[in-house]
C-alpha cells in the first residue's frame, strides 16, 4: 500500500479520526431524543461557563512603561541576500535602519528548522527543554512519523452520541514564551501569526493570533484542489505532496462535482463529509460561474475570486466553517480551476486560533477575511506544478499585505507595550524560486528567470515597506527589533540517508542476503522492506537519524550504556562525513552532531541520537523525510521546492538581527532575543532560560 503524506507531514487529520458513532439514533435512543437535545445543551452550556470562568480569571494590573519594543520576524530572511541588496540600494528603510543601529547575523538552532528555531525565539531555551525538534516525530513502538508540533485529543461523547467534553489540540512546545510572561507581568503585549501557537496561550491584558501550525479544516497543512478536464480518472485522488486531484466532466459547458472537507467526527470510518460545487464555463468570454452553497460568482480566466464560505455539516448541533478561493487557471481548451486550502473561518473556527477566542474575528470585521491556515503560502500546489509561478506570487503577496495590515490596524487602533508579527513569505518565495537565481540547479530555467528571477528580492521589498511603514508609525520611545530564524541555501541535490546505512550495513532489508540489492529497494514511503530484528540504525524526517535501542524503540537492539552505543555514533558519523558526491568529489554533509551534545533538558526523549547538518546546495531527500529507502545515494532534486535551511549547518544558515538600537558587541543567536525582550521591560529573567541578555545603547 502507497502512502501519499503531504511533508507538512503533517499526517494526521486534527478534525476527525476519532472512532464516535454514527449520527442516526436507534428506535430505541429515538424516545429519548429530547432528553439528549437538552443534555447536549447542558454540555454546551458547562462548557461555555468552563471557558468564562477561565477569561474571568483575574488579570494582573497593567503596568505603565516608559519604552514599548515591537519585534518583526520575517522568516528565513538571509543576512547574505540583504547585504547584498542593502549594497545594491534596493531596501532604503532596511539600510537606514542599520546605519543608526545594528545589523548582524543572529545565530539560529540546531536544525536551523522553523518551529525549532521559532520555539526557542519564543522560550529562550534550547529544543531538550521546549521539545520540539523537528516537524514530525517518530512513534518509536511502530517507526512511523507522527506530527511533533500538536497533538490531537478525540472529544469525550456520553452514549457515544452528543459530546461531553469537545475535540481538543494539545500545544507541543513546552515552556512558557516571553509574551506570556510579559502579559502576566501586566505589559500590555499583542502577537500575531506567531509560529507553535496552536491553540494559544492565554494573554492577561493581551492578545494573539496564532500562526504555523494552525492546520486547514481538512487536518492537513494545506491540502489544495486541482479541478480540470484534463486529469484522467486514473489520475484523480491525492497527489503525492498534499493534493485534491478531481476529474471535470463538461456538459453543456456545466461542471458538476464535490469537495471533499473534514472528517466526519461522527461517522465510524472517518468519511469525509463533501459539499456540491458548480462550474459553468463561458469560453467566448473567458470566464466561470462558480455556485457554492448559494454563493455565486463569476470569475476570468487568470484571475483569483473572492473569498467564500465553506459550511460542513458534522450533525444537527455542529458545523464546521471554513474560507477558500478559486483560480481560473484555464478556460480553453481545457478546463482547470484551482482551489486554495480551505482555512478555518476567523469568526468561527473549530478551534481556538485567537487569544481572547473571538480577536480572530474581531480582526476579519475589521479588515475582511485573512488567511489563517498556518502554513500561508500555497508552495505545494506550485510544487506539484498544478499552478504556475504568477498565481503562486499573486498569491504570496496579496497574502502579505493583508498580514500586514493586521499589524498596522493593531498599531494604530491599539497599540500595545510589546508587539510582535512574523511573516513567512520570505521563507516560501525562497524555497520555491531560488531555482532561478541558481543557474546551477538542475530546475533553473533561463526563460522563466527573465520573469521571476526577481521574486526573492520583491519578498525582500515587501519586508523593507513593511518596516519603513511601522518605522512611520514608532515614537521616539519605542525600539525595533527584526529577527529572522535562518538563513536559506540552494537545494541542487538530496541524500537518501537510509539508502547509505543500507548500504554500509546499519540497516538491513528483508530478503538482503542472498538477493540483488538493487531489487529490493523501494520508493515507497514508512520503511518498507526493513529487517527491524537487524537493523542498527534509521533516518527519519530532516537529518535525523535514530539508533534502534533496545526498551525504547519495539524491536531494539543496540543497548544506550554499552560501548557498542558509542561506537556506533562514531561509525556513521565519520562514514557520513567523509561521504564525496560522486559526480563532484566533494563532501556532502559538513558535520555530525550527536544529540547528546547539543541537546539538554527534560524533552530529550524525542531528540535523534544523531543531526546531519549538510552543506550548502544538499538537503535530506523527500524520500528519506518519510522513511523511504529509494535506489542511489545522491538525486537531482527536480523539484520547484528548490532552496532549503532545514538540515543545513547552522554555522553557515544564520538569520538576520537588525534593532533601532546599538547593541552589544559579540556573537547573538536567536536563544538570546527572550531574556533580552525581558530585560528591556525589566522582569525577571527565568532561570530555566538558556539565552543571555544582549544589552541595548
Amino acid at each position: 500500500m502507497r502512502y501519499h503524506v503531504n511533508l507538512r507531514l503533517f499526517v494526521a487529520s486534527l478534525m476527525g479520526r476519532f472512532k464516535g458513532k454514527g449520527s442516526s439514533l436507534t428506535p430505541a435512543k429515538k424516545i429519548f431524543s429530547k432528553k439528549i437535545r437538552s443534555l447536549i445543551f447542558l454540555a454546551g452550556l458547562s462548557l461555555g461557563l468552563a471557558a468564562s470562568t477561565v477569561s474571568c480569571q483575574k488579570k494582573p494590573a497593567l503596568r505603565q512603561v516608559k519604552q514599548k519594543l515591537i519585534i518583526l520576524g520575517f522568516d528565513g530572511a538571509d543576512p547574505h541576500l540583504l547585504e547584498q541588496w542593502i549594497t545594491a540600494g534596493h531596501l532604503p528603510n532596511i539600510q537606514k535602519l542599520a546605519a543608526r543601529g545594528t545589523f548582524q547575523q543572529l545565530g539560529t538552532t540546531t536544525p536551523p528548522e522553523s518551529p525549532v528555531a521559532w520555539a526557542t525565539f519564543a522560550t529562550g531555551m534550547n529544543p531538550g527543554k521546549h521539545g520540539i525538534f523537528d516537524f514530525i516525530k517518530r512513534n518509536p513502538e511502530n517507526y512511523l512519523p507522527e506530527i511533533a508540533l500538536a497533538t490531537p485529543v478525540p472529544p469525550r461523547l456520553f452514549l457515544g452520541i452528543f459530546p461531553v467534553r469537545g475535540p481538543r489540540v494539545v500545544n507541543n512546545r513546552q515552556g512558557v514564551p516571553f509574551y506570556k510572561t510579559l502579559a502576566d507581568s501586566g505589559i500590555k503585549t499583542t502577537v500575531l501569526r506567531m509560529p507553535l501557537e496552536f491553540p494559544p496561550v492565554e494573554l492577561p491584558n493581551g492578545k494573539i493570533l496564532g500562526g504555523l501550525n494552525i492546520p486547514d479544516l481538512r487536518g492537513t497543512w494545506g491540502t489544495f484542489f486541482y479541478f480540470s478536464t484534463d486529469l484522467t480518472r486514473w489520475e484523480t485522488g491525492s497527489s503525492e505532496y498534499g493534493g485534491k486531484l478531481v476529474r471535470l466532466e463538461l456538459k453543456d459547458n456545466l461542471a458538476e462535482t464535490q469537495v471533499e472537507g473534514p472528517i466526519n467526527p461522527a461517522v465510524k470510518g472517518g468519511s469525509r463529509i463533501s459539499i456540491p460545487l458548480k462550474f459553468e464555463l463561458d469560453r467566448e468570454k473567458n470566464q466561470v460561474k462558480i455556485s457554492l452553497q448559494g454563493q455565486e460568482e463569476t470569475v476570468a480566466e487568470g484571475h483569483w475570486s473572492r473569498w467564500f464560505q465553506f459550511t460542513f455539516k458534522v450533525s444537527s448541533f455542529l458545523k464546521l466553517h471554513g474560507v477558500g478561493r478559486f483560480n481560473i487557471l484555464q478556460t480553453f481548451p481545457e478546463l482547470s480551476v484551482y482551489l486554495s486550502p480551505i482555512n478555518f473561518d476567523p469568526r468561527q473556527p473549530p478551534y481556538p486560533i485567537s487569544s481572547p477566542p473571538n480577536y480572530a474575528a474581531h480582526l476579519q470585521e475589521a479588515l475582511g477575511p485573512f488567511k489563517t491556515l498556518g502554513w500561508a503560502h500555497d508552495t505545494w500546489a506550485l510544487n506539484e506544478e498544478r499552478i504556475d509561478e504568477k498565481v503562486f506570487l499573486d498569491d504570496v503577496f496579496e497574502t502579505l499585505d493583508k498580514h500586514a495590515q493586521l499589524l498596522v490596524h493593531e498599531l494604530k487602533t491599539d497599540p500595545a507595550a510589546c508587539t510582535v508579527a512574523v511573516f513567512t513569505a520570505t521563507d516560501s518565495v525562497s524555497h520555491m524560486l531560488y531555482r532561478l537565481i541558481d543557474p546551477e540547479h538542475p530546475r533553473y530555467d533561463a526563460r522563466l528567470a527573465e520573469q521571476f528571477g526577481d521574486s526573492i528580492l520583491r519578498t525582500y521589498r515587501k519586508m523593507d515597506e513593511i518596516i519603513g511603514t511601522i518605522q512611520e508609525l514608532m515614537d521616539s520611545s519605542t525600539t525595533l527589533l527584526v529577527v529572522s530564524d535562518h538563513g536559506f541555501h540552494s537545494w541542487r541535490k538530496g541524500f537518501n540517508t537510509n539508502t547509505w546505512l543500507v548500504e554500509n550495513g546499519f540497516m538491513k532489508l528483508k530478503g538482503q542476503e542472498g538477493q540483488n540489492l538493487e531489487s529490493l529497494y523501494s520508493e515507497e514511503s514508512f520503511f518498507p522492506n526493513v529487517d527491524w530484528e537487524r537493523t542498527q540504525a534509521y533516518s527519519l524526517g530532516l537529518g535525523q537519524i535514530y539508533v534502534n535501542l533496545k526498551g525504547r524503540e519495539k524491536h531494539g537492539q543496540i543497548y544506550q550504556t554499552s560501548s557498542d552505543y558509542d561506537t556506533l555514533l562514531e561509525r556513521i558519523s565519520a562514514g557520513l562525513e567523509h561521504f564525496l558526491d560522486p559526480d563532484t568529489g566533494k563532501r556532502v554533509i559538513e558535520k555530525v552532531y550527536r544529540g547528546k551534545d547539543i541537546f539538554h533538558g527534560d524533552q530529550t526523549r524525542d531528540a535523534a541520537d544523531l543531526q546531519i547538518a549538510f552543506r550548502p546546495n544538499y538537503r535530506t531527500s523527500w524520500q528519506t523525510t518519510l522513511g523511504a529507502v529509494p535506489a542511489g545515494i545522491v538525486v537531482a532534486n527536480m523539484k520547484k521546492w528548490s532552496g532549503d535551511h532545514c538540515a543545513s549547518d547552522p554555522a553557515d544558515t544564520k538569520g538576520i538581527l537588525l534593532c533601532s538600537r546599538r547593541l552589544s558587541a559579540g556573537d547573538i543567536t536567536i536563544t538570546d532575543i527572550a531574556p533580552t525582550v525581558l530585560r528591556y521591560f525589566d522582569i525577571t529573567i527565568p532561570g530555566q532560560m538558556d539565552g543571555k541578555a544582549v544589552e541595548m545603547k
